[in-house]
């Protein structure tokens, strides 16, 4: 019996003994609120402390857009450490039917009472009215339904300052998409226990009424990875292992140009040469000014021209080089545009040999004389007036038909600026410039030319090292001359692409914004890219020059920076601090794609056909 009696007390204590190990291991079990419970909570009026170098801000969105396209709030997760939280309630399809019919009934009435009494037709109601008989018809077929929505944002920052300018720029991106946000100041705790992903729905105001359509679009389920309609294959995003694909030609940027950042060995001259081959093959026309002469054996290969332009020997290339461009179905010939070239050329002379820059007056005169030159010639803005029915040629050949005429020179110029009392020391300063002087490249009648087969033309200036002020002058004539040949009527729907490798030398120069200014405006116009890059951002960010330059070129792809820079890039572009690191740490070849819509990480990497003519080290 007490055998018995000892074996049923174990028995029990085993059992007790099983329960409380098992009421232990429930408890030490993780569960979802460990998940997503912060280390602390201390509210303030508009933010919440969450822990060590960890605030929050919670919005609700109080206006939401009138129209709405799948993945509408995408963009916003470019702002880094965002979560959007959004709340759908099914509504009851009988009772909104039911309201919709008496807003219906309603608006109709008034409309026709309104009539009755001589009043003017309110097209705005009528207009509401449509909206809501063809929303009960949807809903009457079965074909939509009606939601309640509710949409919040919670911003997180490593700092107070951090989250405020993270805040403002959330902000500003809103309003620019037309919808408003509401803090939820005094009631962020309402907020962060709504956002939790309990189910917890604490806060309860601003709902919206959806239909399933508009609501499924404000899931962010659209595609995360880079791909343009029409894009060339750049390399793959570090993040997803995605494919991107680039056009800088989408109508969603705001322009085509491209500016390329990065130190020594970053892989800047690699990633432009992919860039380049890969637009070539893909149907661009393109133009190099190649300033070390590397693009050689690539611009062979894809069976393009190669010049290479030496002191002493003109270039043949003339600075008053016109063609025919066309703009909304009008043809005609753009010499206001060619004046500011003129300018600019004249204006670097003399900031470079007289040490200021150009007057009112002297900007007056040498506009005159230039509208005179072609004046004498009989050319205006009419297409024909470019051309005669013949010509005769340097050896006396004789050719009938229709020829382009003859057009003047910067010897011309000179001659006619001599006439001026306020121009003539500018003249003087041309002299080397004209003639047999020295650095009188450009003062030639044009003898290069594009035929229709031409996909790339590259000009060496390597030369012109030992003269940096050469070098630029010559890239800038050169960027006139094939923008003009860029801009011709029967290329206007063909995309091009400009490369000019030594941006630097633009930010020297106190006269370049209006210049840059220009091409900007007609590369938007015409479907000319100008690509640009340099080793340093430096040079950008410190000079206004510089600044035109950032602001014209819509898409960065900023490649590894040395560290002293990394901080100084970081902080103009808004990067993380985990992307200013990455900007330090990068290998060959990777960078920070940023455009108005995203920044993404990416590699760019050539095939392994590609390495010949690219590079001549690997990444």
């Amino acid at each position: 019996m007490i055998q018995l009696l000892k074996k049923s007390t174990e028995k029990k204590q085993r059992e007790d003994k099983n329960q409380q190990t098992k009421s232990r291991l429930d408890k030490n079990a993780l569960g979802l609120l460990d998940l997503v419970v912060p280390d602390c909570l201390h509210l303030e009026k508009d933010y919440i402390y969450l822990g060590s170098e960890r605030y929050a801000r919670v919005y609700v969105l109080a206006v939401h857009p009138y129209e709405i396209n799948l993945g509408f709030f995408n963009s916003f997760f470019n702002l880094g450490q965002i979560v959007i939280s959004i709340y759908v309630e099914p509504a009851d399809t009988g009772e909104v039917i039911v309201d919709l019919t008496k807003k219906i009934t309603k608006l109709k009435s008034n409309e026709i009472v309104s009539m009755q009494q001589g009043k003017k037709p309110d097209y705005r109601k009528m207009t509401q009215a449509e909206d809501y008989e063809m929303l009960r018809a949807a809903l009457q077929r079965g074909i939509e339904k009606v939601l309640y929505v509710q949409v919040f944002f919670t911003i997180f920052a490593e700092s107070l300052e951090k989250l405020k300018e993270k805040c403002e720029e959330f902000e500003s991106r809103c309003s620019a998409y037309n919808i408003k946000p509401r803090c939820l100041s005094f009631e962020q705790l309402e907020g962060l226990l709504t956002v939790l992903p309990l189910g917890n729905q604490k806060y309860l105001e601003h709902q919206r009424t959806y239909t399933t359509g508009s609501a499924a679009s404000t899931v962010p389920v659209g595609n995360t990875d880079v791909y343009y309609e029409g894009g060339v294959f750049l390399g793959y995003n570090l993040l997803t292992g995605a494919p991107v694909f680039y056009n800088q030609f989408a109508p969603e940027l705001t322009g085509p140009h491209i500016a390329i950042f990065g130190t020594v060995g970053s892989g800047k001259s690699t990633t432009m040469k992919t860039m380049l081959a890969r637009a070539v093959a893909f149907g661009f026309a393109a133009c190099v000014l190649d300033p070390e002469g590397e693009y050689e054996k690539l611009i062979n290969m894809l069976g393009g021209k190669y010049v290479k332009v030496k002191s002493g020997e003109k270039i043949g290339l003339n600075p008053f080089e016109l063609e025919v461009e066309e703009d909304e179905g009008k043809k005609f010939v753009d010499i206001d545009s060619k004046i500011s070239e003129i300018r600019f050329i004249l204006g670097i002379i003399s900031e470079n040999f007289i040490g200021k820059k150009l007057d009112g007056i002297q900007l007056a005169i040498i506009e005159r004389a230039v509208r005179k030159l072609y004046a004498d010639r009989g050319i205006d803005k009419s297409p024909e007036s470019l051309y005669t029915n013949f010509a005769t040629d340097s050896q006396g050949r004789f050719y009938i038909g229709k020829v382009k005429k003859k057009l003047p020179i910067l010897s011309d110029l000179r001659e006619e600026l001599l006439k001026e009392q306020e121009t003539q020391q500018l003249a003087k300063a041309m002299e080397v410039f004209t003639g047999d002087g020295t650095l009188a490249l450009f003062d030639c009648e044009s003898q290069i030319d594009l035929q229709e087969g031409d996909r790339i033309i590259g000009f060496n200036l390597k030369e012109f090292d030992k003269d940096p002020f050469l070098k630029f002058f010559a890239a800038v004539n050169i960027l006139n001359w094939i923008w003009n040949k860029f801009s011709h009527a029967k290329m206007r729907q063909q995309k091009k692409v400009v490369i000019f490798d030594e941006a630097w030398m633009f930010t020297k120069y106190e006269s370049t914004n209006d210049y840059l200014e220009s091409l900007s405006r007609r590369g938007r116009k015409y479907r000319i890219s100008l690509m640009v890059a340099s080793q340093t951002i430096l040079e950008f960010l410190n000079t206004p020059a510089g600044r035109t330059m950032l602001n014209m070129c819509a898409t960065k792809f900023l490649l590894k920076q040395e560290p002293d820079l990394a901080q100084e890039t970081a902080e103009y572009f808004k990067l993380s601090d985990a992307a200013k690191n990455f900007l330090m740490t990068a290998e060959k070849g990777q960078g920070i794609l940023v455009n108005s819509k995203e920044k993404v990480l990416l590699q760019v990497t050539p095939f392994a056909f590609e390495w010949d003519y690219v590079t001549t080290t690997n990444f």
